[in-house]
């Protein structure tokens, strides 16, 4: 099961997040539903199967080598989030980012948890942010979720400290240089 990533999901605090990317950032609220790709082929590589995610890495790594735009996707204020998440998308992974009027091949999401949807591992540490990529359907809005990379920490890290922890988790798990 080499980079394969398993994402415990609880159905009403997975709703919170769900209902939060709904109002603030316009996406749909099943994004596993099955849709055709502007790629031509099926991009998904995670599923859902009793509450987990089991996402497959080497799928995820076919279809980000295949791409070449891409779109990222933060709260409205959050412009540290999206400053460090372009620098790392466009510098490490090599992408470039769509303008608005063109549509992306993926698209890069970053959200925090918020403290009462979190769950507590028994180090102490709590799901803080998440970092999930998702195809695009023909009409350019996400479509299937391609990875999800959570991070822990303690509960009172600042959102800076997890968005920098988030990228060298990712950057770590695919070996990206």
């Amino acid at each position: 099961m080499d980079n394969v990533l398993l994402v415990h999901v609880r159905g009403r605090h997975w709703s919170r997040v769900v209902c939060l990317a709904v109002i603030v950032l316009g996406l749909p609220p099943t994004p596993t539903r099955a849709q055709s790709e502007p790629l031509g082929s099926d991009l998904g590589s995670c599923s859902l199967k009793d509450h987990v995610y089991r996402c497959d890495g080497a799928t995820f790594q076919q279809a980000l080598a295949r791409v070449r735009n891409v779109t990222i996707q933060t709260h409205n204020t959050d412009g540290v989030g999206r400053a460090k998440l372009t620098t790392f998308v466009t510098t490490k992974l090599g992408k470039t980012i769509a303008s608005p009027d063109a549509s992306p091949d993926l698209v890069f999401l970053l959200l925090p948890f918020d403290q009462q949807g979190n769950i507590v591992t028994n180090q102490g540490e709590r799901e803080l942010g998440t970092l999930r990529i998702y195809s695009v359907q023909s009409d350019g809005r996400p479509g299937h979720l391609l990875w999800d990379e959570t991070f822990c920490g303690p509960p009172d890290m600042p959102w800076p400290m997890v968005v920098r922890g988030l990228i060298l988790q990712f950057q770590t798990h695919f070996q990206i240089k």
